[in-house]
């Protein structure tokens, strides 16, 4: 035999299970959650999912990292482990669905909820006070009150630089970003005390921000240091050059405009679809995409305030971060501008996802942290050149990386096929697809390699379907040339 099936896996008592074969081993195969399909060597269950692993602390933190190249199961994985969040009572978010990978399965999610962003359907402003400020309202605690302010605030500073750095392609200057820091504030104080008056019903827009910074208020001439109106003009040049760039075509459009982004933390999904935005402008995705996931968190960290304050009820919530490299291509300033949008929240409550097809932008970016913070590892194929890379931060095993490589390798040279029909008469499955490694913790402990098992329910819905458009286009050339 070509191959030689591995036997049937049973879980019991020692007792149950010596009456029925008496050299049965324990399976390594973590049950820890969302089923999320077979051991490859023994066919035991896999269960895990983030929070499920923290709660039984498995895994200090509830943070999880995936890669895998295009075409093997990546989105297939991520919405089995939002289908299993879902159904624990988990709300799922996906900030930025470019593909859309989310978007079918919110829509058959009982009240979920999908926001579309981008050219002409939708527009996010990093200006608006969002949820925060909505919870902030409703605080009696000054201190509370104080405390949350000052993270608006930051969270306000921390998205409107990362987005002028994406369209600068550079990082701002110290000063700038001081004179930011204390434009966005003026812009929210009352004008009695000599602010632009603005507020959670009428929130100010970038181009409030760009008339503020023309105006020249004290405070900001201050802040560049300005002896004289010329050099205040001189030295304020190229952070209103940048501004106004993101008012201008399509960057103005998305992001200079009233906010059409309102998650609604009682959705069991919500997706914002971004999918509108070409794959071709890069800048434009890593500007949506960042903003996605600043507004996602503000939407969290506004529910954990309400709770703290005895006004809503503590929720959990998993965050899946798709497409990473595509806002880290935008620049090496974009490492910190992300790390500062996952730590402005409250991590208690909070499983974050982040999912790549390679880790070579992030070395190149210096954002090998990501996956060094990250409790789980999940990897599945991808080529020698990217498992050395992820050695520097992983430990592998000679044997599993031969095994993950061989994975990819396999489906490249075309070689080796899968001809066991899936359930249900579907098509041939390329070798490696939906092969993945889960790492868990530190040290050389290894890890639990496993295949992605579709239940026939899944398979139905299409909520896994990600290449549509060749299926409809084969499934019409069969029908013409019958």
């Amino acid at each position: 035999m070509s191959t030689l099936a591995p036997p049937q896996e049973y879980r019991a008592t020692t007792d149950q299970v010596a009456g029925l074969f008496p050299w049965i081993v324990g399976a390594s195969a973590p049950i820890l959650g969302t089923p999320l399909g077979e051991h490859l060597s023994t066919g035991a269950a896999v269960c895990f999912d983030p929070l499920s692993a923290w709660r039984a602390k498995a895994m200090t933190a509830p943070s999880c990292f995936i890669v895998a190249l295009n075409g093997f199961g990546k989105s297939t994985l991520l919405r089995r482990l939002a289908l299993g969040d879902i159904a624990a009572g988990t709300r799922v978010i996906w900030p930025g669905d470019v593909k859309p990978d989310g978007r079918r399965l919110t829509e058959q999610v009982e009240g979920g909820q999908i926001i579309e962003v981008g050219y002409g359907v939708g527009s996010i402003n990093p200006l608006d006070l969002g949820p925060i400020g909505a919870a902030i309202e409703q605080l009696s605690d000054p201190q509370l009150r104080r405390a949350t302010e000052f993270a608006l605030w930051q969270r306000q500073l921390n998205i409107v630089a990362a987005l002028m750095e994406i369209v600068r392609r550079a990082p701002l200057k110290d000063f700038e970003e001081t004179l930011l820091a204390s434009a966005i504030r003026l812009l929210y104080t009352p004008r009695r005390d000599g602010g632009a008056g603005f507020d959670r019903k009428n929130p100010a827009i970038i181009s409030d921000l760009i008339d503020l910074i023309v105006k020249g208020p004290e405070e900001l001439r201050q802040d560049v240091v300005a002896d004289s109106d010329l050099e205040y003009r001189e030295q304020t040049k190229p952070l209103l050059r940048t501004l106004r760039a993101l008012i201008k075509g399509r960057f103005g459009e998305v992001f200079n405009g009233r906010n059409t982004v309102r998650l609604n933390v009682s959705a069991p999904s919500i997706c914002l679809d971004m999918s509108s935005v070409p794959p071709g402008d890069e800048l434009m995705r890593g500007a949506v995409l960042l903003a996605g996931w600043s507004e996602a968190f503000a939407t969290i960290e506004a529910a954990h305030v309400l709770a703290d304050a005895g006004l809503g009820p503590n929720l959990a919530f998993h965050v899946l971060m798709d497409e990473l490299w595509q806002v880290l291509a935008c620049g090496p300033m974009m490492v910190g501008r992300i790390d500062a949008v996952q730590r402005l929240q409250r991590t208690i409550g909070t499983a974050i996802t982040a999912v790549t097809h390679s880790v070579a932008e992030m070395k190149a970016a210096g954002a090998l942290g990501f996956v060094e913070r990250s409790r789980a590892r999940i990897i599945g194929p991808v080529p020698h050149a990217e498992i050395e890379r992820l050695s520097e931060v992983i430990s592998f095993s000679e044997k599993e990386k031969e095994m993950i490589t061989s994975w990819s390798d396999t489906a490249d040279l075309n070689t080796v096929i899968d001809q066991k029909q899936a359930r249900g008469g579907a098509s041939p499955i390329a070798a490696g697809t939906g092969h993945f490694l889960l790492k868990l913790g530190e040290g050389r402990r290894p890890g639990t390699p496993f295949r992605v098992v579709v239940p026939e329910a899944e398979r139905e819905a299409g909520i896994h379907e990600t290449d549509a458009r060749l299926t409809a286009a084969d499934r019409d050339r069969t029908a013409a040339s019958a």
